[in-house]
């Protein structure tokens, strides 16, 4: 079973690979996609192409719209949206599905969302699993906080979930994000961020899903 592992810098590799558990059955690669969509959307096509992997594991912290999941949780994602492409107008935010530059439900979207499907993998995480957001700018202001909440009922927000879901739905490979929370959206003192807490429980989750993946494929 050939599995990458996925994160967006080194740190959060370093990280997973210290944390991660061994295994006799998975053939795991690694794959730092560096920070954005655009970075990770290349990389991971290009390790698609190259080694054409069973599944992509993408971890990493994320910050929490809200106050019920708490740092130091993790997540599992199921629906994601790149929720800063459109602009902004005088009656409100329009995002490119409502200026009709693309069709709600043409594929890899659903309803505008990119939806991971696979139940049986999300549940395998022992982990929650949440709507998300990607931004290509972190949300700082409080109007755009509550929009990407409100409207897109978004429980967390990272820069890369959504490349991960787009590449790998266009190339029909298997994907799961992981994600541990790190801190509250908007809150830019990193003394108050729990990033080694977020990773850890995000670890666990990882760890949850290759043990469900062994005990199946040795069956």
């Amino acid at each position: 079973m050939k599995i990458v592992l996925a994160t967006a810098t080194e740190m959060e590799m370093i990280h997973f690979r210290a944390t991660s558990k061994e295994s006799k059955i998975v053939e795991l690669g690694y794959c730092i996609t560096g920070v954005g969509l655009i970075a990770t959307t290349f990389h991971l096509q290009k390790t698609i192409l190259a080694i054409k992997p069973d599944l992509i594991i993408q971890a990493g912290i994320a910050g929490s719209f809200k106050t019920s999941y708490s740092i130091g949780k993790a997540v599992a994602v199921k629906n994601e949206i790149i929720a800063d492409m459109g602009v902004f107008e005088k009656d409100g935010y329009k995002d490119i599905f409502d200026l009709e530059l693309e069709n709600r439900d043409s594929f890899p979207y659903v309803k505008g969302q990119l939806i991971n499907n696979d139940e049986s993998l999300l549940n395998c995480t022992g982990l929650d699993c949440v709507n998300a957001v990607s931004v290509n700018e972190i949300s700082t202001s409080t109007e755009k906080i509550k929009l990407y909440a409100n409207r897109y009922h978004a429980t967390i927000e990272t820069m890369e979930g959504a490349a991960l879901h787009y590449v790998c739905l266009q190339h029909r490979t298997k994907f799961i994000q992981i994600r541990g929370i790190s801190n509250f959206i908007g809150e830019r003192d990193k003394s108050k961020w729990e990033i080694k807490k977020a990773m850890d429980a995000a670890s666990a989750g990882y760890n949850n899903l290759i043990t469900h993946l062994e005990n199946n494929y040795s069956k």
